[in-house]
């Protein structure tokens, strides 16, 4: 897993420096602009084992972005990880996420230093768990699971530099919400 997320920050960023390279150049637009957000945050998740049940738990991961405020669009991989521990079988679940976003993102910029976001897009997931019971581990791994997501984020803008608190709403079932996961994030964005 450490192999797959370095592989892909690196790719982020070497990516975002050859688009932020080719966008000096006479035939595109001056106004597009670039960012790599690191993440952190925390996320409110639904676990449907052994019973249905609200879980939260930390993630980290990264955000590309590219375009104008009006319209950019976006990259995103997290990772999180959790452990639950019941008195019941199977007495340890660790479970393993991993999930890519690509969606767009409008910004208004209220004025030079504080603006707000809005983003809509889809989400690829992978989960891995790992049930123990009885000192006995059986590793499941769920198929991808796509669904949509919405979020909104207020930031200041300090130089080159963005910082921001968001929060996005992964939308699994749209009959009951306690089955959507909520992810709060604080970026620290680097204008390229």
């Amino acid at each position: 897993m450490k192999k797959i997320l370095f592989s892909l920050l690196t790719l982020i960023l070497t990516l975002s420096f050859s688009v932020g390279y080719a966008a000096g150049s006479s035939t595109l637009p001056k106004d597009i602009k670039y960012t790599i957000s690191p993440l952190f945050g925390y996320e409110s998740v639904f676990r449907a084992t052994p019973t249905p049940h609200t879980l939260t738990h930390t993630m980290y991961g990264a955000r590309l972005t590219a375009g104008t405020d009006l319209i950019s669009g976006e990259l995103e991989y997290t990772k999180g990880s959790d452990t639950e521990n019941f008195l019941v079988a199977p007495q340890l679940i660790a479970t393993d996420d991993e999930k890519v976003k690509l969606g767009i993102k409008s910004t208004y910029r209220f004025n030079d230093v504080l603006f707000a976001s809005g983003r809509i897009g889809g989400q690829a997931k992978k989960s891995v768990r790992t049930e123990t019971s009885n000192g006995v581990a059986v590793k499941i791994e769920d198929p991808i699971a796509y669904d949509p997501y919405a979020g909104a984020s207020l930031g200041v803008k300090l130089g080159p530099v963005s910082i921001s608190a968001g929060a996005t709403a992964v939308i699994h079932s749209t009959t009951d919400n306690s089955k959507n996961d909520i992810q709060n994030t604080l970026s620290i964005s680097l204008g390229i």
